[in-house]
């Protein structure tokens, strides 16, 4: 009896140990599973560390028109090509020369006659297009030196450069050999129709 008893418990573990005609047997099926789960964990590491796709980002000028139309850019600095300050461009120390953007247009105030115009941005660059300006007779000499001024600088392409990172906002826009022109921002309350409000 124990020796058939035996035989028995034998056969049937040598039944259990064998692989089913086109299955897998417990012990490989546990190893796939745990190494399924392996990878299953390591998956998102991978995925996480691979670079977002080219659609996502954002497009250079329409980052760069986002950021201009938010703000009041006043000008502090503005020197020629030798590094000479530009005085005739600050003939209004309390009321620095202005611009102010939408999607496509630009305006110049705190000059005698404002001005405005078009613009686009593209390869880094920021063209001004040609300005219409009002037709006030300015008396004060420096005034109409400083509408001569504005009209003659702000033309042509221009290297645009913004830097948001700091306490205050800050544009230049320069020319290689030419003009560099440095504003500051300042935050724009937008109106009913979303345009900023202008400066007189």
């Amino acid at each position: 009896m124990k020796i058939a008893f035996a035989a028995i418990v034998v056969f049937a573990l040598a039944a259990c140990s064998q692989t089913p005609p086109g299955g897998t047997s417990l012990a490989s099926a546990t190893a796939r599973v745990a190494g399924a789960s392996t990878n299953a964990a390591e998956a998102p590491a991978s995925s996480a560390s691979a670079p977002l796709p080219a659609s996502t980002a954002t497009a250079p000028a329409a980052d760069a028109t986002s950021v201009l139309t938010q703000y009041h850019w006043r000008l502090v600095n503005a020197v020629d090509r030798s590094g000479q300050r530009i005085d005739a461009l600050f003939a209004r120390p309390g009321q620095p020369l202005q611009l102010d953007f939408d999607a496509s247009d630009v305006s110049v105030s705190n000059t005698c006659n404002r001005m405005h115009g078009s613009y686009s941005i593209a390869g880094g660059k920021l063209t001004f297009g040609n300005f219409a300006s009002t037709l006030m007779a300015c008396n004060d000499p420096a005034l109409a030196a400083l509408d001569a001024a504005a009209g003659k600088t702000l033309q042509g392409t221009f290297t645009l450069t913004l830097d948001v990172h700091g306490k205050q906002p800050q544009l230049t826009l320069s020319v290689a050999g030419g003009n560099t022109l440095t504003f500051a921002g300042t935050a724009a309350d937008t109106t009913r129709d979303g345009m900023p409000p202008r400066s007189s």
